[in-house]
């Protein structure tokens, strides 16, 4: 990294449509490392001859809320010679539950059964294979929400009926997931290059056990192996900066939930005093590292 004084640095792209804790916590970081930020909105991006032109050789941190768009946009970038500093790829896997899990399940690395359900027929048959309790997710969300414990077959009625009444395909196909301790306190870490910057464990609010909904946050003590995990299952979606949620299991062993390209990470420094936003700037302006699944 060059960040000598008296030497400004390259502009960096920050894709965002709403400034949160998070945003504006990187915007002060690029502010107080003398980093020209553009701010580039994914609702007004036409890629246009104009912005090819703008956007070539810029890197880009991808912070856009929507996961459709961060996707899009992410691949638009990259093909208008861009560099997303996570690129398109996780961009697309992250932004979707089933693409995740395939990536996952792909590379061997431990994560609840999940079915694929696209209709309310395979959503029954899929409850019924994964037994009582169990958890229907949408392809695409945040902070939980459609996220549905499923405890009888009324309930599964009711949400897979739910979910056929919505508007598109994609919206009506769902993951059925095994329910792994539901309520049990979870786990997220956050790695930036390679590297697990620490681990937290999420309790309270309700069984989805998420910030957004109440949830507290403590500081995990040490450990190599969930560490280890977290670096794998960031590196199986190739991503740079992840945010990556586990649950441990009745067995004692560490299973994968999810990941997350664009992770909010407010909870995670309160609880851990790790600076966040500095070790994300720090990736966006150093040299790109190759992403590879540790052995």
């Amino acid at each position: 990294m060059s960040d000598r004084p008296g030497r400004r640095q390259r502009p960096l792209g920050i894709l965002l449509s709403t400034v949160r804790h998070e945003e504006r916590r990187l915007l002060d970081e690029l502010e107080r490392r003398d980093i020209p930020a553009v701010r580039l909105d994914p609702r007004t991006l036409s890629f246009a001859p104009r912005d090819a032109e703008r956007l070539r050789g810029m890197r880009v941190l991808n912070r856009e809320i929507s996961s459709q768009r961060a996707a899009l946009t992410a691949e638009s970038l990259e093909a208008f010679g861009a560099h997303p500093v996570n690129g398109a790829t996780a961009s697309r896997v992250c932004g979707n539950k089933w693409s995740t899990y395939v990536r996952l399940r792909q590379l061997g690395i431990p994560t609840p059964t999940t079915l694929l359900a696209p209709s309310p027929e395979a959503g029954r048959k899929a409850i019924e294979a994964v037994g009582y309790p169990a958890v229907v997710k949408p392809l695409s969300s945040s902070w939980g929400n459609r996220v549905s414990l499923i405890t009888d077959r009324y309930a599964a009625d009711a949400v897979l009926e739910h979910c056929a009444a919505l508007p598109s395909a994609v919206t009506r196909t769902v993951i059925v997931q095994e329910a792994v301790r539901p309520g049990a306190p979870d786990i997220r870490g956050i790695v930036v290059d390679g590297v697990c910057l620490g681990v937290i464990v999420r309790a309270g609010g309700d069984w989805r056990n998420n910030v957004a909904r109440g949830a507290t946050v403590e500081q995990h003590p040490p450990d190599e192996e969930i560490q280890r995990l977290c670096v794998r299952a960031a590196a199986a979606v190739d991503a740079r900066i992840a945010g990556v949620d586990l649950v441990e299991g009745a067995d004692g062993r560490h299973l994968v939930l999810e990941v997350n390209s664009r992770v909010e990470f407010q909870g995670f420094e309160r609880a851990t005093g790790v600076d966040v936003a500095a070790r994300i700037v720090e990736a966006c302006v150093s040299e790109p590292t190759d992403v590879k699944v540790p052995v």
